[in-house]
């Protein structure tokens, strides 16, 4: 075990550096702050990356000692390579050797393996800034900016590399605020050829595994920025597509969330050819999204009702659960679950058999929580960017379908007598986007499918409805007792309708958006479908996808529907960062004018 004190150097000095601090530890081995003395002088301070040799991939037939020597030969291209820039920012290794493995001064060993030495950064890493600078949206222009001058520069010019390897971990900012890239044991020149597979979870451009392309840089650049933005690197498939819908579920701005899901399209060439041009473009949107209500506002929230049609809204804002009971004569106000999960994510409430509102919740660290009757319990782990769909099932239980941290669809299923358990549906999936009960009472589901195809599960049957680029699904009964699923396509352009008829799916339409939605709702109800759409210009109801009434021309990015006392349609619904209501009129008209919660 490497620890402070311990020294490492080249053959011919093997105490040379003292390890002072462990800095990181990865994949690859650790990253140490290290010292040299100078006489009379301060000791000077180095940048140790320690690849362990049991960390270094071997090739089928090659010995230890020989993958160590590849290894060895190609960190020192990297750092010939990396020596030839001349661009500010850059900080590449300074020395590469191969030596003892970490040991007590004088007792240097005969296991060897591999050591990069780059000069000391006084800063942080950006996961670290994030976290000790809360950077507003104008201070993240500025990282931006710079570190998009340090990529385009490196990708350009008669000795143009492709650093590969791009992640939060691998920018700093110091002390003064500069941006400094670092780590470049991957680079390559662009000139080369196909060459090792680098794949940092989250920042991996989707084309072949990042071979090194300006291309895939640029990609890396953009989970960067979605990084910065949102705390968490994009979804690996239809990374533009979730990215947006991210983006606008955070309350950002459109337009900064088209132009972030620019660099994360699928198709390489479509991304921005100079970064330097975008990031000034993303620059010029800080008064947009300065004039933007506080994101803190709400985030999420969902609608429930009660045998008597009376309406309960769980709602998420400022990292605190709050509720609210529509009954006559309440107050109406959200109220703080002081008892709730902290730092909730997402949240759904259905009403069990007995009438007893149960809500579920995702929280940051992947906790389910359970909560009812003002206690609360952890239900395993869930992923927050998977979603959740929530139904009552035909016994009175109620039924949340996630994903769990293997990619799996998992119902955890809150029983009338208070037990809880959970059941892995056998399926993988990346995202729970609708569920409801069919006309036999079995709980069906509209998941995204690894390969990013919609797909509704239904008991052990799965049916592939062949499209892609989903950004979100609503799931019903039509008046014929059969499943109706109705998505969101084209970048939030259109609405596609897919119906089970005689036990198969079809899709019997696709309809232009009353504008570009980012949330879609219905519900089966009287004489057909009311389907709500919520997006960036507004929010929408209208009765079999036609006949749109818009409710508000300000922008909204999550909508439920319920049907409520008298048959009438009961709406919530984020609109401008704030949570708000409707209730349908006796006419079957919605009255203008949102209730603000």
């Amino acid at each position: 075990m490497t620890t402070v004190g311990m020294r490492v150097g080249p053959a011919g000095a093997p105490d040379h550096y003292e390890l002072c601090e462990r800095v990181t530890e990865g994949g690859e081995g650790e990253i140490w702050l290290a010292t040299t003395a100078r006489v009379n002088e301060i000791d000077r301070r180095w940048a140790v990356k320690v690849l362990h040799s049991r960390h270094l991939e071997q090739n089928q037939h090659e010995t230890p000692d020989q993958a160590l020597a590849r290894w060895y030969r190609k960190a020192e291209e990297a750092r010939e390579e990396t020596s030839q820039l001349a661009v500010p920012g850059v900080a590449g290794a300074s020395t590469v050797f191969i030596g003892a493995e970490p040991h007590e001064p004088g007792r240097a060993g005969d296991r060897h393996t591999l050591y990069v030495v780059s000069r000391w950064i006084d800063g942080d890493d950006l996961t670290r800034w994030v976290r000790k600078a809360k950077p507003s949206f104008a201070d993240v222009c500025v990282v931006a900016g710079k570190l998009a001058g340090i990529i385009d520069s490196i990708s350009t010019g008669p000795l143009a590399v492709h650093h590969r390897d791009i992640s939060p971990a691998n920018v700093m900012v110091d002390e003064k605020g500069e941006v400094h890239l670092i780590d470049f044991t991957s680079v390559v020149p662009a000139r080369s050829g196909p060459t090792t597979t680098v794949r940092t979870y989250g920042y991996t451009a989707p084309e072949g595994g990042n071979k090194g392309t300006a291309e895939a840089d640029r990609y890396s650049f953009g989970a960067v920025i979605h990084f910065l933005l949102l705390g968490l690197p994009p979804r690996e498939s239809h990374a533009a597509v979730t990215c947006r819908s991210a983006l606008r579920r955070a309350n950002f701005p459109a337009e900064v969330a088209d132009h972030v899901a620019e660099l994360l399209v699928e198709d390489a060439k479509r991304r921005p050819k100079s970064l330097r041009d975008w990031a000034a473009r993303l620059r010029a949107m800080i008064d947009a999204v300065d004039a933007m209500p506080a994101r803190s506002l709400v985030v999420d929230l969902d609608l429930a009702l009660d045998v008597t049609g009376t309406p309960t809204i769980a709602a998420i804002g400022d990292s605190v659960l709050s509720r609210a009971r529509l009954a006559v004569g309440s107050t109406g106000k959200l109220v703080p679950d002081a008892a709730a999960p902290s730092f909730p994510q997402y949240v759904r409430v259905g009403v069990d058999g007995a009438g007893e509102v149960v809500q579920f919740v995702i929280d940051s660290a992947r906790a389910m929580w359970i909560g009812r009757s003002g206690q609360w319990r952890q239900a395993g782990e869930a992923v927050p960017a998977g979603g959740i769909a929530v139904l009552r099932r035909s016994d009175g239980s109620v039924t949340a379908f996630v994903v769990d941290p293997f990619g799996l669809l998992t119902a955890v299923t809150a029983e009338v007598g208070g037990g809880v358990h959970r059941a892995d549906q056998h399926l993988h999936v990346q995202r729970v986007l609708a569920s409801t009960v069919d006309a036999d009472g079995r709980p069906a589901t509209a998941v995204v499918m690894p390969d990013g195809e919609l797909a509704v599960a239904c008991e052990d049957r799965r049916d592939r409805l062949g499209v892609t680029g989903v950004a979100a699904a609503g799931l019903c009964l039509n008046t014929y007792g059969e499943l109706q699923c109705r998505c969101v396509l084209g970048g939030g352009r259109q609405i596609a309708v897919f119906e089970q008829q005689y036990g198969e799916w079809a899709r019997t339409s696709v309809a232009n958006a009353p504008g570009r939605a980012a949330d879609i709702a219905c519900v089966g109800q009287r004489d057909g479908v009311t389907v709500a759409v919520a997006g960036d210009d507004g929010l929408w109801v209208g009765e079999d996808g036609a006949s749109w009434q818009r409710l508000s021309d300000e922008p909204a990015h999550r909508v439920a529907l319920g049907i409520g006392a008298a048959w009438r349609l009961r709406l919530a619904a984020v609109v401008a960062g704030r949570g708000v209501v409707a209730s349908e009129g006796f006419d079957g008209k919605w009255p203008p004018g949102l209730r603000k919660l």
